[in-house]
């Protein structure tokens, strides 16, 4: 069974995340271990998790450059007034009139200086100006363990190139590839590009991150995932929804499902520790 995708494809944000769907942060959770999935998205006494600044500038971040209007509808630059004085108080309420989301000064510098960088890349600018739009919600059904998954990207061209903007510490060649392994890029590209083909039938180009450091100089490059990148996150996506299927069939939902092992566990050094014994 494969999910429409046309009248769902502008879903609303917090309708996406509500949506029971498996998410690339879903596997993310189940890579963990199946309690680290049961704590997270099944606990009937969990706490929501709220977004934190990181977050919040983030999603600023986002904003500005997929949807400028949007952006220049919600967002203001806060009073440079501490919140402490009462004219502090009446600036940033003023500020904030209109349910509008302030950004400090250094913040709303860095989303500018962010914006003005990724504009100035040609790659960049030409993967962004690509006929397409942003935030759409792809919604298909695995064909070997029956879940639903969906998939949200950052900005999805007509041609079929889905395109995800990050910001990062190091937008270097090396540092990135070190963001991708620590937060599993590989796994979310081919999870993406897994969904659009199972949502639409068709065959999608590729898979482009916008890496864009949040600091000036705001450096950017551009990174197109290559085959084996896809295919080392696609084989670790697959495990995770083995993972998850044979949890959510074997584990009361009721009850706290389990971590790690429960026996005693060996502990070696890490390969790249281990010292390098020297030739005889």
């Amino acid at each position: 069974m494969i999910y429409s995708i046309g009248p769902q494809l502008f879903m609303d944000i917090t309708e996406y995340h509500n949506h029971s769907a498996v998410s690339k942060s879903k596997l993310d959770s189940i890579a963990l271990s199946p309690l680290h999935y049961w704590s997270r998205w099944i606990d009937p006494n969990r706490v929501q998790p709220q977004p934190t600044p990181a977050m919040e500038f983030g999603t600023a971040v986002h904003t500005a450059i997929l949807e400028p209007d949007r952006f220049a509808a919600e967002y203001r630059q806060a009073p440079d007034l501490p919140k402490t004085t009462k004219a502090g108080k009446d600036a940033w309420a003023a500020a904030a009139a209109d349910g509008h989301k302030l950004l400090r000064t250094d913040d709303w510098c860095a989303v500018q200086g962010i914006l003005r960088s990724v504009l100035e890349h040609p790659m960049a600018r030409k993967a962004l100006l690509a006929s397409g739009s942003p935030e759409q919600s792809l919604f298909a059904t695995c064909r070997k363990t029956g879940l639903e998954l969906k998939a949200r990207p950052d900005y999805l061209t007509d041609s079929g190139w889905i395109i995800d903007l990050k910001t990062t510490q190091d937008a270097s060649t090396r540092g990135f590839q070190k963001s991708a392994a620590n937060f599993r890029y590989h796994v979310q590209a081919a999870h993406y590009l897994n969904v659009f083909k199972l949502a639409t039938g068709e065959h999608p180009k590729g898979f482009i991150f916008i890496a864009v450091e949040k600091t000036a100089p705001f450096a950017v490059q551009v990174f197109e995932a290559s085959p084996n990148f896809v295919q080392v996150g696609m084989l670790e996506a697959q495990r995770n929804l083995q993972a998850l299927a044979h949890a959510l069939q074997a584990y009361d939902p009721a009850l706290p499902w389990p971590s790690y092992s429960d026996a005693m566990v060996q502990l070696d050094p890490p390969s790249w520790l281990s010292p390098q014994l020297p030739e005889m």
